[in-house]
C-alpha cells in the first residue's frame, strides 16, 4: 500500500479520466502492457504519466549490483523508460521510488522487465503505472435521409389528374343522356298508367253504381199479356225418323267393332 501513498485512486475531470495499473510485475520480471496490466485497453488517447516501483535488494555490502525497471521503445526502439539502481557497496534494502515520465502515448510502450547485473537478488517487485485517458466521445448520430414529398411526382396523384381520353368522355355523355331519356320515357309511362287505373277506378264507380238501377229495372219487368203460347205447328200431323242417320250410326258401331278385335 506505501508504493500507492503517493498517487491517489482513479479520478476523473471533465477531459480526461485518470487511473493506475494493477502489479505488472505479479507474475515475474518481464510483461506485456497489456489490458490486464493496465485495466484498460491500451487504446489511443491513453497516455502514461508516471511509473511507481518497489522491491527489496538481497545483497552483502561489498558485492557489485544493480537493478534496472524499464520498458522498451515499441516504435523507435531502445528505451521509452529506464531507471537503474546502483547498490554497489550498499547494504540490500527496500525502495520505493516514483518517476515522472510526462504523458506519453501507450503506443510507445513495449514489453517491460527488471534486470539486475553484479551480485544480489530481487525480492516482491511490484510496478505500477499511471496514466490518463480521454473517453471516447459518442459518434454523432446520422439522420436518415429525408426525401421532400412531390405530389407531382406520385404516382396515384398522376393517374388521377391524368387527361380524360375525349371519346370515353363523350361516350359516357351518351350514356348519361340516354339513361335520363329512358328514366323520362318510363316517368311517362308510369304517369299514363297512373291515369288510365284512375280513370278504370272512375267507371268502376260509375257501374257499381248504375247495377242497381239496371238490374232492378230487368228483374221488374212484366211481359205483357201474362205467358208465351206455343205455337209449333207439324206439317202432317207427325215427326218421321232420319232413316240416313240411322245407317251412319249402323256403320260407325261396325268400325268401332273392328277397332277393337284388332287390338284384342
Amino acid at each position: 500500500m506505501g508504493l500507492l501513498a503517493a498517487y491517489s485512486a482513479a479520478s476523473s475531470s471533465s477531459d480526461y479520466t485518470y487511473g493506475y495499473s494493477s502489479n505488472a510485475a505479479a507474475g515475474g520480471t518481464h510483461w506485456t502492457m497489456s489490458e490486464p496490466v493496465l485495466g484498460v485497453a491500451p487504446v489511443s488517447g491513453l497516455d502514461v504519466s508516471g511509473v511507481l516501483y518497489r522491491y527489496t535488494a538481497v545483497k552483502d555490502r561489498a558485492d557489485p549490483f544493480t537493478v534496472s525497471v524499464q520498458n522498451e521503445n515499441a516504435i523507435d526502439g531502445g528505451y521509452i523508460f529506464r531507471e537503474t539502481d546502483d547498490w554497489s557497496g550498499k547494504s540490500g534494502q527496500t525502495i520505493n521510488k516514483l518517476v515522472p515520465v510526462g504523458y506519453i502515448p501507450i503506443r510507445y510502450w513495449g514489453e517491460g522487465s527488471i534486470e539486475t547485473t553484479g551480485v544480489g537478488s530481487v525480492v516482491d517487485p511490484a510496478v505500477v503505472y499511471t496514466y490518463r485517458f480521454k473517453e471516447p466521445e459518442p459518434e454523432p448520430q446520422t439522420l436518415p435521409a429525408i426525401n421532400p414529398y412531390n405530389a407531382l411526382e406520385d404516382d396515384a396523384v398522376l393517374r388521377a389528374t391524368a387527361e380524360t381520353d375525349r371519346d370515353l368522355y363523350e361516350d359516357d355523355e351518351v350514356e348519361k343522356d340516354k339513361d335520363e331519356e329512358e328514366e323520362k320515357d318510363m316517368e311517362k309511362a308510369l304517369a299514363a298508367l297512373q291515369s288510365g287505373l284512375e280513370m278504370a277506378k272512375g267507371q268502376d264507380g260509375m257501374l257499381a253504381a248504375m247495377n242497381p238501377v239496371t238490374m232492378t229495372q230487368y228483374y221488374a219487368a212484366t211481359i205483357p199479356g201474362g205467358a208465351y203460347q206455343e205455337t209449333v205447328i207439324l206439317d202432317g200431323g207427325q215427326i218421321k225418323d232420319n232413316r240416313r242417320a240411322f245407317r251412319s250410326m249402323a256403320n260407325d258401331r261396325l268400325h268401332n267393332q273392328m277397332v277393337e278385335e284388332q287390338y284384342r
